[in-house]
This record gives C-alpha cells, sequence and structure tokens, in this order.
C-alpha cells in the first residue's frame, strides 16, 4: 500500500486504447508519487467462481484496459518521462486462459482451458498450480506507456516507441 503517495488514480479511470484527446484522470507535478488503482489484462471478466465456459465468452473489447490518464505538467510532446516502478499490491486472485484462437501457440491449442488462482498476496510465495505444479511469482505490468501523438484511438496490444502490451517479467517492483 503506498502510505505516502501524493495521488490516486482509481480503477474506474481506465479506458481500452491510447488517445490523447482523453481528458486527464490526473494532473500531477514532475517527482509525483503515484498509486494505480489497475483492473486485470481481462478486465475483470474473470472472476473466483468463473468457469471454463466463461473462456468463450470473453469480450475482446475489454481486455488490456490501461489506467489513466495522468496529465504531468510540463511534459511536452517528444520529452521522455522517467518514471520508478516502487510496489506491486496484488489481490491473491488471478487466471490463466488458453482462448482458442489467441496467442503464440494458437494452433496447438485449440480448447479452451481457465486455470484460478489463489495466493497469498502478503508473502507471494509459490502458487499451487494443479495438484503437483508450484508457481513463483513476481507481479509485473503488463502495459505501461503513453498516448502517441497521431489521433484517434489506438490499441495498446502492440508494443512499440510509446510502450504498449509488452509483457516483460522485469518490469517489477524496483524498475525505472
Amino acid at each position: 500500500m503506498c502510505s505516502s503517495c501524493d495521488y490516486t488514480i482509481h480503477g474506474r479511470s481506465h479506458h481500452f486504447g491510447w488517445d490523447h484527446s482523453l481528458p486527464p484522470a490526473q494532473t500531477v507535478a514532475p517527482g509525483s508519487t503515484i498509486r494505480f488503482e489497475c483492473l486485470d489484462s481481462g478486465g475483470g471478466q474473470f472472476k473466483p467462481d468463473s468457469t471454463v465456459t466463461d473462456v468463450s465468452s470473453l469480450d475482446f473489447s475489454r481486455v488490456n484496459p490501461v489506467t489513466g490518464p495522468v496529465f504531468v505538467d510540463g511534459a511536452e510532446p517528444g520529452d521522455a518521462l522517467k518514471i520508478t516502478i516502487d510496489e506491486f499490491e496484488p489481490s491473491g486472485f488471478g487466471w490463466t486462459a488458453n482462448i482458442p484462437g489467441f496467442g503464440l501457440l494458437a494452433d496447438q491449442f485449440t480448447e479452451p482451458a481457465l486455470n484460478l488462482w489463489k495466493y497469498d498476496a502478503a508473502a507471494l510465495t509459490p502458487a499451487l498450480y494443479g495438484r503437483n505444479g508450484r508457481v513463483p511469482l513476481k507481479p509485473f505490468a503488463g502495459t505501461i506507456g503513453v498516448a502517441p501523438a497521431e489521433p484517434g484511438l489506438h490499441s495498446v496490444v502492440p508494443p512499440r516507441r510509446v510502450g504498449g502490451n509488452l509483457d516483460i517479467r522485469d518490469l517489477a517492483a524496483g524498475t525505472t
């Protein structure tokens, strides 16, 4: 929990793409500390009682939500922003899904599958996967960036010079 944050951007301040015409959820001074309350990559569509049948009804218009936007006082187009990720506050719930037709190995994994994760959010001890597997946990920001200069709504999925859906496991606490 960020006890000395200057601002909080609530999860209700999310959208599904980059668009520099969106009004800022907050205007901040350089050097500010901000707490972001983020939705998961599925936009909260999977819950602890979800089943594999829910995978087929996943609404792709509600995936990869981004929280914000934030306007930094004095920042101009073309400036570089230095961001430090101090910490994450995990929820204790997560999911992994095989979504037919989606992903790197979509041609090899054609049936839907869903694994729901319950883990100790404070200790982050390895989470149980099935009966025999334990997976180490290291929270990271899947998507981070700024809106491109070009007008209109842009997908966050392709990573590019402004950021995007990077899914880099080392974009974790302590990263600048």
